[in-house]
């Protein structure tokens, strides 16, 4: 139980740091609105299922041992980056936040964000076997457990955040020039993101 808390305390900490998941979230409140920036932290979240799945069943392995994959799985991510920063610098002066469409994009823009980058992947894998009891019988089960704990206390943060950051996108919303400049230096922020993805090193 002690070590459970351990986890616990451990995953609360590292959700909270800086890093380019929670910039992409911040900039995605301050530039899209709440329910946008909502439904992008789930995405985010969700994601978290999809490096423990391959982390539990040990194909993360792949990525920590061929520079092919991880590079591969690195460019795409860069790509999609590189897409959504010009997509928010092509559309800065739009302020009409669309629910259903918003929401949806922003499930997605997550979820990818998420997945696409091959360092969360060998982090996983790096992360829960650290917390898996040597005498247990099922590694497997038990590191797909932690990563269901993961998830679950980043669904719970990451919203939060997104919804502070929108709040205060409406303190400035009604001027136009100034969301102009915020979205595209939500734009520039993004780019960045993508850079920082393309020239980090695997380890």
């Amino acid at each position: 139980m002690e070590q459970l808390w351990v986890y616990i305390t451990s995953v609360v900490i590292l959700t909270l740091i800086p890093g380019p998941d929670l910039v992409f979230l911040i900039t995605q409140g301050l530039t899209k609105g709440r329910k946008e920036a909502v439904f992008t932290a789930l995405g985010l979240s969700s994601g978290c299922f999809f490096h423990t799945t391959i982390a539990a069943f040990g194909v993360s392995i792949i990525f920590q041992k061929s520079e092919i994959a991880f590079n591969i799985l690195k460019i795409a991510g860069v790509f999609y980056l590189v897409y959504v920063a010009f997509k928010t610098w092509q559309t800065a002066k739009d302020f009409e936040f669309k629910t259903d469409t918003a929401a949806k994009a922003g499930f997605f823009k997550g979820v990818l964000m998420n997945i696409l980058n091959p360092k969360v992947i060998l982090f996983f894998l790096a992360f829960l076997p650290q917390f898996v009891p040597t005498n247990t019988s099922n590694v497997c089960l038990y590191m797909l457990i932690l990563g269901l704990i993961f998830a679950a206390i980043s669904m719970i943060l990451l919203p939060i955040i997104a919804i502070i950051s929108a709040e205060v996108n409406k303190i400035f919303l009604s001027n136009k020039k100034l969301m102009v400049i915020i979205n595209k230096i939500g734009a520039v922020t993004i780019f960045a993101l993508a850079l920082f993805l393309a020239f980090s090193p695997k380890n």
